[in-house]
């Protein structure tokens, strides 16, 4: 029998999902042609895509932080909308000596962008960076990657009232692009595939060593971007080992993730497959408590799969620690260098 309360109806129904597009496939080539056809899927589930303007970039300020200099910046996406950014480019690049480049994305949280590079100007801005060891990009650049830290649609200097504490806007956020048969993600897509243009416009970064890491949210925004533009050659998605199916119950606390109709599909081990057969370390703190382990071992063993078919299994690496929802970094940190080295 059904539950009566509609609420129980609807995770019964969830629980239930039999998504039709889980790859089945043992090779290469059954993996790329499992891709193509669940990329363009997912594609055609984000509703109407921004229409995207001219790139345009307006630098605002910048700091000397010793090992690299931290430029604020804007960048143009869609007509008359601009990305708020950080750019932390190490003194030690040029045209003629040019390096890899990371995409770093934040999560919730008061500061945005500015808790990535690393912030720390009063006590709450020093205590979100160490609780959740979220200076993520002024570590890859103390590291020597250029690093580009933009604020999320949602988030930073682009939610009201900043930088006060705030409702989350993110359950709201998704309603309202529905209605226009939009998603927040597909709005977060054009802005971060925005950011890749950007790196590669700038004439001391490597366009072949393009890179994405970030926690929780930001986390999930490198899993998309990574599955979607194949312009990021590795990635170190932290904190978002979840599946949309055991998801529910913490829908309140994050709607803008969602994909609609996903479920009839796939979920996020098929996202993350798409990024196969790239360089991938995907962190899992044993203490997260937003992971259930048992949901995330079966994500695992999907992403694994696929991976085994691409012919590159070493390519995925999880990093498990004992630790909840940080940014952990060191072997991300390690796999980056040897990509950066050349050495996949």
């Amino acid at each position: 029998m059904r539950p009566l309360a509609f609420e129980y109806d609807l995770s019964q129904h969830i629980d239930e999902a039999e998504p039709t597009m889980l790859f089945t496939g043992s090779s290469p080539e059954e993996l790329r042609d499992w891709q193509e056809r669940f990329r363009a899927k997912v594609m055609s589930l984000l509703g109407i895509l921004p229409e995207r303007a001219a790139l345009v970039v307006e630098y605002e300020e910048e700091v000397d932080c010793g090992a690299y200099t931290r430029h604020k910046l804007r960048y143009q996406t869609e007509e008359a909308v601009w990305v708020p950014a950080y750019l932390l480019v190490p003194k030690s690049v040029s045209a003629a000596q040019p390096t890899a480049a990371i995409l770093c994305l934040h999560g919730h949280g008061r500061f945005g962008k500015d808790s990535i590079v690393g912030i720390k100007d009063t006590p709450e801005r020093t205590d979100e960076v160490e609780r959740l060891q979220y200076d993520l990009g002024h570590r890859f650049a103390e590291q020597g990657y250029v690093v580009l830290a933009p604020d999320l649609r949602g988030f930073g200097e682009r939610q009201p009232h900043y930088p006060d504490p705030k409702p989350d806007y993110c359950c709201r956020n998704y309603m309202a692009a529905t209605l226009l048969g939009r998603t927040v993600v597909g709005y977060q897509l054009c802005d971060l595939h925005a950011a890749l243009d950007v790196l590669q416009s700038l004439p001391y970064v490597d366009t072949e060593r393009l890179a994405a890491a970030g926690l929780s949210y930001g986390g999930r925004m490198t899993m998309l971007i990574s599955a979607m533009d194949s312009r990021i050659k590795a990635c170190v998605p932290s904190g978002c080992l979840n599946m949309y199916q055991e998801r529910y119950q913490n829908l309140h606390q994050c709607g803008s993730q969602l994909i609609p109709s996903l479920l009839l599909y796939g979920d996020t081990p098929e996202v993350f497959s798409l990024i196969a057969p790239r360089p991938m370390v995907i962190e899992w703190g044993l203490q997260d408590k937003l992971i259930p382990h048992e949901w995330a071992e079966r994500a695992l063993t999907r992403i694994r799969n696929a991976y085994a078919a691409s012919g590159q299994p070493d390519n995925l690496t999880v990093h498990q620690f004992d630790k909840g929802h940080v940014f952990e970094g060191t072997v991300g940190a390690e796999m980056l260098h040897q990509w950066r080295q050349g050495v996949e």
